[in-house]
């Protein structure tokens, strides 16, 4: 991918983050971006498309992280909650209709997002929880499937307004809440005692809105 079009990516991806996708024409985008509509068409033919292309930036850009942080090989509870800080970073400056939208109106975009979530996100989670088995952190005597599934599951129940209406609401709010309610509930005695020691020191927060550009 050449420099121009990762840009255009990175920065599109703000736009949708900040604004939805929905609302925003390609008038809108280009106005935003600073750039022409021909800039934008030389990339991509549509809306539809730029959407996929903007999803498939932040999905390959959320995995660099993520992965970066499981290479740091810290214990199983810092190392989901420095990856759940990561993603509620994302989620303190996304715009409430995000979800809906993609859900709704751009289905590849929202089928790239249900790939990740079931394929990477699953496997993340899976790999973390057999670590913290094995060390002690997490208990052995339950499906890690099963809790595995219900993770992910619970990611969509953060983002829908029938559940948490976003008047009343916080997507990272509700985030950090169902962490702490995964972790407490699989933690070993060991795995406890080091909840409460990063919940101490603050290390499962709601951070600032995280930069998105990241090495091509």
């Amino acid at each position: 991918m050449e420099s121009q079009e990762y840009e255009l990516y990175r920065r599109t991806t703000d736009v949708y983050m900040k604004n939805g996708i929905k609302n925003i024409t390609m008038d809108d985008m280009a106005k935003e971006l600073k750039v022409s509509k021909k800039t934008l068409y030389k990339y991509v033919k549509d809306r539809p498309e730029l959407a996929a292309k903007s999803m498939e930036w932040k999905l390959a850009h959320d995995k660099k992280v993520v992965n970066d942080i499981v290479a740091k090989n810290l214990n199983a509870i810092e190392e989901l909650c420095e990856i759940s800080n990561f993603y509620c970073s994302n989620l303190v400056k996304m715009h409430p209709s995000l979800h809906f939208d993609l859900e709704k109106y751009y289905h590849h975009a929202w089928s790239q997002f249900i790939e990740y979530r079931n394929s990477f996100m699953f496997n993340t989670m899976l790999s973390n929880i057999k670590k913290g088995i094995r060390d002690g952190f997490y208990r052995d005597n339950f499906d890690i499937e099963v809790i595995v599934i219900l993770y992910i599951m619970k990611v969509d129940m953060v983002f829908d307004p029938r559940i948490f209406p976003v008047s009343k609401f916080k997507f990272a709010d509700v985030y950090i809440e169902m962490v702490k309610y995964h972790l407490s509930g699989i933690a070993s005695e060991k795995g406890l005692k080091e909840m409460n020691r990063l919940m101490e020191l603050k290390c499962l927060h709601i951070p600032k809105p995280v930069d998105l550009q990241i090495a091509s």
